[in-house]
């Protein structure tokens, strides 16, 4: 196999750190910081440890299917009938998640930075940049985001040097007021965000782009490093702004950047961090579109599957528009329907493909 088809294994290791970090870094702060307050740092440091749990049973996953997608898997361990229905579910997913995060880039643009741009302008131009990334494939993909990952360490680095200044440790105080209870819901929103997803990089594999031989590391390490990145956010919101002020934020992460003021002439440079967003959201967006084109394709035997990349794009695009009516859905959604839903994808189903699995290769013995 030509090595030009072939992801690195830094190359996939930094696509699962744009794709854990995505969207969550605007919700997960927040959502930490309503649920457990001062702690919210400790749920953060829970849900990577059991997030990387679940890495490990997808990586078993992989390994037992190496030269198989998503798709291919489900019709050789469910059969065919079965396992297209797993498919189109999965596809379903993937089209709803596509016009939920491409809805997160409008809806943060018009509200925060653009508000007399209309939302719609803003979903076509992005959708337009996401096409050209589904088209040119998962490899130029990823060497992309090789290029753009070092400026966004350097934008997060000067996020929490600039901020850092204004940090209160008495915001900590007290250590380890939140329950149990509060701790383990705090931390499965850190799961159902950054971790559960992870599952549908599966399906960047195909008949000739495969994961490299050490992917197991890029896994955990996109894991980890994802999970260090969140808790560092929770961390300094909490200690800069405190845990009230923390959990009443819409976009915690980009209010804690409004805070940077360095010898009062270096203000107002939000916009600039606001770039490490729309990096890591794009990656996330254009793979969860990938997923969708590549879930029909395998569907209806459609051997160039990006060829659907225009059609899909404005279907998506009309999509984001209604996907969330009003604030208080997007919340409901959040809180009540997205974590139930995550479960079924990125648990149930993973552990009954290794079930179905292992009691068929023991049947076959």
């Amino acid at each position: 196999m030509n090595n030009e088809n072939i992801l690195s294994a830094r190359q996939l290791m930094i696509l699962i750190i744009l794709f854990s970090v995505g969207t969550t870094i605007l919700v997960v702060p927040s959502m930490l910081a309503a649920e457990t307050k001062q702690d919210a740092w400790i749920s953060g440091v829970m849900g990577v440890g059991i997030g990387l749990l679940f890495l490990w049973m997808y990586v078993k996953l992989a390994k037992m299917y190496p030269d198989y997608t998503l798709f291919e898997m489900n019709e050789l361990v469910l059969g065919k009938w079965l396992g297209k229905a797993v498919t189109l579910f999965l596809v379903f997913i993937a089209f709803v998640l596509s016009a939920q995060v491409l809805y997160y880039i409008g809806a943060f643009m018009t509200t925060q930075i653009m508000p007399t741009t209309p939302i719609q302008a803003i979903n076509i131009l992005m959708i337009t940049f996401v096409i050209l990334g589904a088209k040119l494939g998962v490899v130029v993909l990823g060497r992309t985001a090789e290029i753009f990952f070092p400026w966004i360490l350097l934008l997060f680095f000067l996020l929490v040097i600039f901020v850092t200044p204004q940090a209160q440790m008495k915001n900590l105080l007290p250590i380890g007021e939140a329950s149990i209870m509060s701790l383990t819901r705090a931390s499965i929103f850190m799961i159902v965000y950054s971790y559960f997803p992870i599952i549908f990089t599966f399906c960047l594999i195909s008949s000739d782009v495969k994961f490299p031989k050490g992917f197991t590391k890029s896994f955990l390490y996109g894991g980890i490093a994802s999970g260090i990145l969140m808790i560092i956010i929770a961390f300094l919101s909490i200690l800069v702004m405190g845990p009230d002020q923390s959990s009443r934020q819409v976009y915690a992460t980009y209010a804690l950047a409004k805070k940077i003021s360095v010898g009062n002439f270096l203000q107002r440079i939000e916009v600039t961090v606001a770039f490490l967003w729309f990096i890591s959201i794009y990656f996330k967006l254009t793979l969860y579109f990938h997923v969708a084109i590549k879930g029909i394709a395998s569907l209806f035997q459609i051997q160039n599957h990006k060829s659907l990349s225009t059609p899909i794009g404005f279907i998506v695009t009309v999509l984001s528009l209604v996907v969330y009516p009003n604030a208080a859905y997007t919340h409901q959604w959040d809180v009540l329907t997205w974590v139930p839903l995550t479960f079924c994808f990125g648990f149930v189903y993973p552990l009954l493909l290794i079930s179905l699995s292992y009691l068929r290769r023991k049947r076959d013995k």
